[in-house]
């Protein structure tokens, strides 16, 4: 398993390394972040399908197949899904873009998510335990495949492959079943209609791990912001 590299403000590096602080936040806060589509994502937690010929279906009376204008869609419950985002890779660059002036290596990423996963086990508001990990699958809006849509785990580890250069690493669970099979809103959408925000509150998690001073070291770049 590679080294995991979380990108952020040099104000929080003591937080997370001395004491262990690791903040998940909900789908639906990535989802309605206005920064240019470097953390935002209008279109995260939803696995997007729009065919540049037009979207087919079938007539169910006659079996023709036509072509429609629409894109079809399959969303999670974002406020329910919780991730953690960092990279499997070391980069100025990507500083630059998050306007990080530190980031973490987590040199020992399974002891990492070890923790995270006794975290969970501890934290009673939290029923489902299961944890989901893994670098984040790319895919283009023609080609998504079909079986992701029943399945609300794969999605969450989904991104439209425009943001393929960030090589994300998400660690994930769940609240109020958001995991389960089928539990995804599915819909066609027509062309140019305006998306808007979903949630005003964006819940989040604070899980608390204790040190993480022997899994991390810590690089520093030139000041990107606050």
């Amino acid at each position: 398993m590679p080294p995991l590299y979380k990108y952020l403000p040099e104000k929080y590096v003591d937080a997370f390394v001395r004491r262990g602080e690791v903040l998940f936040r909900s789908l639906s806060y990535f989802r309605d972040y206005e920064d240019g589509e470097v953390r935002g994502d209008e279109f995260e937690g939803t696995k997007l399908h729009r065919p540049n010929d037009g979207l087919e279906i079938t007539l169910t009376n006659t079996q023709e197949k036509v072509l429609l204008p629409h894109a079809f869609e399959a969303a999670v419950n974002e406020d329910d899904i919780f991730v953690f985002c960092s990279s499997t890779v070391l980069s100025s660059e990507l500083a630059h873009k998050f306007k990080a002036s530190a980031c973490i290596e987590i040199h020992r990423p399974a002891k990492f998510i070890a923790e995270i996963r006794g975290a969970l086990k501890r934290r009673a508001s939290v029923r489902s335990k299961m944890l989901v990990h893994g670098p984040v699958n790319y895919y283009e809006k023609e080609d998504s495949s079909p079986i992701d849509w029943a399945l609300p785990e794969r999605i969450a580890m989904s991104k439209l492959d425009t943001y393929a250069r960030q090589c994300e690493y998400r660690v994930a669970f769940a609240v109020n079943d958001a995991f389960r099979v089928e539990n995804t809103h599915l819909r066609l959408v027509v062309p140019g209609e305006r998306r808007m925000p979903r949630s005003f509150m964006h819940p989040e998690h604070l899980l608390k791990l204790g040190s993480l001073s022997q899994v991390c070291r810590i690089h520093r770049f030139a000041s990107h912001g606050a």
